[in-house]
């Protein structure tokens, strides 16, 4: 199912980098029908407007997340400047280590919504609350259920491994 953006007159987005614009006198809604990396105008921020410590760092999230060719460029430096922040706010770890696990897990679009809090936090609002991390504790086994889930799928993984190899033996 596509994805429907709705573009009002005058309005830009991008998409995987590029800049376009609805430049015409009516609105418009514009159809993505594959993976994209998509932001509004509202959601970038230039350089010239990341001139705090958690505004950089959400600069170098949006960066990562358009620019394909650059992403780790830019994720190193939001770690360095994520560890830089950590240290001038230790009230904003909790926030940075969510915002490391997206990026781990390369939902980047994620990850810069989430360094929003670091922007509030800065300010001296009162950011939303960190949610809870979905991974469980490293003490903590999964549950039976998800134990045979996981055995299952493994098994699949393991037949088509299996057909994988003795099609490669045929040719």
């Amino acid at each position: 199912m596509p994805l429907s953006i709705p573009l009002p007159a005058g309005a830009k987005i991008i998409i995987n980098g590029a800049v376009i614009e609805n430049s015409g006198t009516a609105n418009i809604t514009l159809a993505v029908h594959n993976k994209a990396n998509i932001l509004r105008d509202k959601d970038v921020l230039t350089q010239a407007e990341a001139d705090t410590p958690a505004k950089e760092i959400y600069h170098s999230i949006q960066n990562a997340y358009l620019f394909e060719n650059n992403r780790q460029e830019w994720l190193d430096l939001s770690v360095l400047l994520m560890e830089q922040f950590v240290l001038a706010n230790p009230d904003g770890a909790a926030t940075v280590e969510h915002v490391r696990e997206l990026m781990q897990e390369d939902k980047l679009y994620n990850a810069l919504r989430a360094s929003r809090r670091l922007i509030a936090l800065e300010a001296g609002e009162a950011p939303e609350p960190v949610p809870p991390s979905a991974k469980p504790a490293p003490h903590q086994a999964a549950p039976a259920s998800r134990q045979k889930e996981i055995g299952s799928i493994k098994d699949q993984i393991a037949e088509l491994e299996k057909r994988i190899a003795a099609l490669d033996q045929g040719e």
